[in-house]
């Protein structure tokens, strides 16, 4: 069932969120060049996120060909080894119910499987975190060096995978049960040495040389301003109060978070084996971290997500085993949450005028509400087993309704798919984007560059599908030029720069909003187009 959640029409919604399409389009870059050092988007250099994620991208390239499925394809590989890790681990410390029951809430919940059907890092950053946490646990409780050899290969892919914050957290947590534990001895011995040298053996490499290759430009943009300045101010609108990560982690776990009142009251039952109680260090920094940071994304917290099943597995199993009551609340909970999903969703697209017509189809995400009720109503007549799994089962047809119908459906109609077709008859392309400074060139060799400039330029999905570059103006003058030299191209702009646009001779062709961003598409061409 959770391969069929997570590879069942991977490729139907199109490439169109800007992070997929920027992370996408950069490993194909790379791979056209056959360069497993600089990442690049549109010929510049690419900043964001380290390089583990490319070339598994690259690899799906060379075996499937670029497209979307091919590009999210290790994504929902690592997110099947990220449930089979924590049960492999919950029932080896704990016991088989528990273990299932974990599984169980990873495998219902929406934005676990949503974040493993995208072609980002984070799901890379999630796997070999959790599977370097259970190995370096099972390390520091059987003192088994292979356990410690494994944890080291771990936290390496997931430095690769998303940078600094792959060992500090995880090293944070880990020191605090030492420190519980009182496992010292385990730190201080020579085994640490080389897990060590295996560590620094995988992660320096590629570090180095993209350094050296972009004269220390990658290392400033990625430490700098994707590392420190995220933290300390918020970046592109996403930041908010400290209780918005505590509020992503419960929404992004249900259905099973609606018991988390419960959990509370039972907490002394629940946290009597040592791998809950770890799992609790490790949701506490990981929330307490991403509270403090300035810039807040839903996804910046799921590394604890597979903890946070564990605790839930261990109150969970105490239903199958009848150590624990369990009460109709989380159910109606759930209720209130599965009505108002359709019809938020309902009045949402509406709003939306370029996929208002598709409103109707967020109505079928009724089909969870509708279970819900029946446990209630049922309620004397069912074992609290078949109201768990009713549960389960629930979200499993709400997320097969949702991420493999509804989400494409919608997403279908963006202004890169719309107007692609249109697009691809110019030989070139053009986006103009007005800046109120010149740009700053913060590295530029025969073949990469990076701008600093405010915003983006147009949706990076146009990239993708175009797979040839956008060439970028920063003022009108320099595009009136360019059009002189080469008339057939096609302009792409947004709408807050029309005015400087309306002062060429050019006709605008196309005009469509992007789906639930602020920003409107437009294309224009030269007059003397057909």
């Amino acid at each position: 069932m959770l391969a069929l959640m997570l590879l069942f029409r991977l490729g139907a919604s199109p490439i169109y969120i800007l992070d997929e399409a920027k992370n996408a389009q950069c490993a194909r870059e790379m791979l056209q060049r056959n360069d497993w050092v600089v990442p690049t988007f549109n010929g510049e250099l690419r900043t964001d996120k380290p390089v583990l994620h490319y070339y598994f991208m690259m690899l799906a390239y060379k075996v499937f060909g670029v497209n979307e499925s091919a590009a999210r394809f290790f994504s929902a590989i690592l997110g099947i080894c990220t449930v089979i890790v924590t049960y492999y681990f919950t029932k080896r410390f704990i016991n088989a119910a528990t273990a299932f029951a974990s599984a169980l809430v990873l495998v219902a919940s929406t934005h676990f499987l949503f974040e493993f059907r995208l072609s980002v890092p984070d799901p890379y950053l999630i796997f070999f975190v959790t599977a370097g946490l259970l190995t370096a646990y099972t390390y520091l409780d059987k003192n088994n060096f292979v356990y410690l050899l494994f944890a080291a290969v771990s936290f390496a892919l997931a430095t690769l995978a998303k940078g600094p914050v792959a060992l500090a957290l995880p090293g944070l947590c880990l020191l605090i049960w030492v420190i519980i534990k009182n496992k010292w001895s385990l730190l201080f011995t020579w085994k640490l040495i080389p897990a060590l040298i295996l560590l620094v053996a995988i992660i320096f490499p590629w570090y180095i040389a993209v350094d050296k290759a972009t004269h220390h430009a990658w290392t400033s943009g990625f430490f700098i301003e994707h590392n420190l300045n995220r933290f300390s101010n918020p970046t592109e609108g996403h930041g908010g109060i400290f209780l918005v990560t505590i509020l992503f982690i419960i929404i992004g776990l249900l259905p099973f978070t609606s018991f988390l009142i419960e959990v509370t009251k039972s907490r002394k039952l629940i946290f009597t084996e040592d791998l809950v109680k770890f799992s609790g260090i490790v949701v506490l920094a990981f929330v307490a971290f991403f509270s403090v940071s300035s810039t807040k994304l839903p996804n910046y917290p799921m590394p604890c997500y597979p903890f946070a099943a564990i605790i839930l597995g261990k109150y969970l199993s105490g239903f199958f085993n009848a150590e624990i009551t369990i009460e109709k609340c989380p159910f109606y909970i759930l209720l209130v949450f599965g009505l108002l999903i359709p019809v938020a969703g309902f009045f949402g697209v509406a709003q939306e005028k370029e996929i208002a017509f598709l409103n109707w189809v967020t109505l079928f995400l009724l089909i969870a509400p509708v279970v819900f009720l029946a446990i209630i109503i049922l309620w004397k007549n069912i074992s609290n087993y078949q109201k768990i799994l009713s549960v389960a089962a629930a979200f499993t047809l709400f997320n097969i309704v949702a991420l493999q119908i509804v989400y494409p459906t919608l997403y279908k109609q963006n202004p890169v798919a719309k107007t692609l077709v249109f697009v691809q008859e110019h030989p070139i392309v053009y986006a103009y984007k007005p800046i109120s400074k010149t740009p700053y060139y913060k590295y530029r060799s025969n073949r990469y560059s990076v701008t600093e400039d405010e915003g983006e330029f147009y949706n990076p999905a146009f990239n993708f599908y175009l797979n040839q570059p956008v060439i970028k103006f920063f003022n009108i003058d320099t595009l009136k030029a360019a059009l002189i030299t080469n008339p057939s191209a096609i302009i792409i702009g947004r709408t807050q720069d029309s005015g400087d646009l309306q002062q060429l001779n050019l006709t605008k062709v196309a005009e469509h909003h992007d789906l639930f961003e602020s920003p409107t598409t437009i294309l224009y061409v030269t007059r003397n187009q057909p």
